[in-house]
């Protein structure tokens, strides 16, 4: 194996990571992953004796698997991950190297950033303006009563709008006030 040239420390852990890309051969640790890969017949991630043994079984290493599987195995869990074997692999390596190494393999997912949609002031202005209508006795709130009145109106069928009721009646009121009234009515402008 082609072992690493030394760079000189740094107590700038950004400027060390940095340097890991000279120190380190991208398509050798790329191949060292499609060799760990390959040995990993379950798909795991991880490399069990059988599976070390099985690999090496076409070579001159097959008797030696046992304790080489051991000497690999540096946190005995019985498994060796792809740490484990670039720590093998690169001796001299740090915890931090060993750390970037795997990024390189094992990138973070990105995660999928949502954009929290919001009602606009136009929508918002509009479900004012439902609002109002439906508050027949204007007291700022729509009681049961003038839900139930508002939304049979619009073909809605009493378990539905007392479902409705339920759900966006979210401090316990017996009322929609108008911020609930707008989360009840959000998905339909915003979808």
């Amino acid at each position: 194996p082609r072992h690493a040239r030394r760079v000189s420390p740094t107590t700038d852990m950004s400027g060390a990571l940095s340097k890991i890309s000279k120190k380190y051969n991208k398509k050798e640790i790329f191949a060292l992953k499609a060799v760990f890969d390959e040995a990993d017949a379950d798909g795991s991630g991880e490399i069990d004796s059988s599976e070390l043994r099985k690999a090496l079984s076409k070579s001159s290493l097959s008797a030696a698997a046992v304790d080489m599987f051991k000497a690999l195995d540096r946190d005995g869990s019985k498994r060796i991950g792809f740490d484990e074997y670039l720590k093998a692999y690169y001796k001299f390596a740090s915890p931090a190297e060993i750390k970037e190494l795997m990024l390189w393999v094992y990138p973070p997912k990105e995660e999928e950033v949502v954009e929290q949609r919001k009602l606009s002031d136009a929508q918002k202005a509009e479900i004012k303006s439902i609002f109002v209508l439906y508050d027949a006795n204007n007291n700022g709130l729509l009681e049961k009563k003038e839900l139930f009145e508002a939304l049979t109106a619009s073909g809605y069928d009493d378990e539905e709008i007392e479902e409705m009721f339920e759900e966006y009646d979210q401090d316990g009121s017996h009322a929609i006030d108008f911020d609930e009234f707008c989360a009840m009515l959000e998905s339909s402008y915003l979808d």
